[in-house]
């Protein structure tokens, strides 16, 4: 049997690693690396690594 975090927490680690591959792909080639949009890509990836790590923790706990 499953445990119930195993689909909550797979379906937020799939959001996170779809987000993270979204911006390596699309988002940070195709923008201009002033400071401002460098700060926000930075806030962006790291909310990205919560998210992936949310969803383990969740997973697998």
């Amino acid at each position: 049997m499953m445990k119930p975090g195993y689909l909550n927490g797979g379906l937020i680690l799939i959001a996170g690693i779809a987000l993270l591959i979204f911006l390596i792909l699309k988002l940070i080639p195709n923008t201009t690396h002033d400071k401002d949009t460098t700060a926000l890509l930075v806030i962006f990836t790291v909310v990205a690594l919560g998210i992936i790590g949310m969803g383990s923790w969740i997973c697998w706990s």
